[in-house]
């Protein structure tokens, strides 16, 4: 047996796989970055609440301090939430 039937996955995809995880956080920052950018342009309210849910549940997976997460999501001011961004960033 090859080192590939052991572990099923070759060496590059093993590589391609810990570098997905290891970037985690700054997908998720790309993410928010966009977000709050989409959030600038809309209009329609139904769409801005989700896109609210999808910051908070994101800030969340960035292991923010959930007192800090109500914080800056209570008051849907998207100008605290792009000076956080900018911190992380």
């Amino acid at each position: 047996m090859d080192q590939k039937d052991v572990k099923g996955y070759t060496p590059y995809q093993r590589k391609v796989i810990r570098n997905f995880y290891e970037n985690k956080d700054l997908r998720l920052i790309q993410k928010l970055g966009e977000l709050v950018s989409n959030l600038y342009l809309e209009s329609n309210e139904k769409k801005r609440e989700s896109g609210w849910k999808n910051i908070r549940k994101i800030l969340i997976d960035l292991k923010v301090n959930p007192h800090e997460v109500e914080y800056l999501t209570k008051d849907r001011n998207l100008a605290i939430i792009s000076k956080k961004l900018a911190e992380m960033f």
